[in-house]
């Protein structure tokens, strides 16, 4: 009987062990998590903007060529090649019209940040390499 009492007296506190290990686990996982998770911004109405997009881009491509984004959303280009390239935006048939995203050289490692203001589809492409780098970027609400 008494090997009985100690058991189950027992029980409890094992068990209240491995709930306090499991808790320290979720927390260690909750943590790592909140670091990895991508930095979000309040806007002005208090709501939590979306998580900046990267598109990489080098030799000679733009890595993914499409996505997805929302108005106000940052898009961030990061050179992530050799030699410099440009993001320029353009009309749907590839002419050059540097409105929405205006072209500048950028070096290896260097990144430039842009956002749009209103829905629809951009298209951009690298004014160094025109035929070899193209993207589209499609903007919802």
């Amino acid at each position: 009987m008494r090997a009985i009492a100690r058991t189950w007296i027992g029980a409890p506190a094992v068990a209240g062990a491995f709930a306090l290990a499991g808790a320290a686990v979720v927390a260690v996982v909750l943590s790592a998590q909140a670091l990895a998770a991508p930095a979000r911004t309040s806007t002005a109405t208090g709501a939590v903007a979306p998580a900046p997009v990267t598109v990489t881009f080098g030799e000679f491509f733009y890595k993914p060529a499409l996505i997805t984004v929302k108005v106000g959303q940052k898009v961030v280009f990061r050179n992530v090649g050799k030699i410099a390239h440009t993001v320029a935006n353009t009309d749907a048939k590839g002419n050059i019209r540097s409105t929405l995203i205006k072209p500048r050289n950028l070096d290896p490692r260097q990144t430039q940040v842009v956002s749009f203001a209103k829905p629809g589809v951009v298209y951009y492409l690298c004014t160094f390499h025109p035929t070899l780098m193209k993207g589209r970027i499609i903007v919802t609400r």
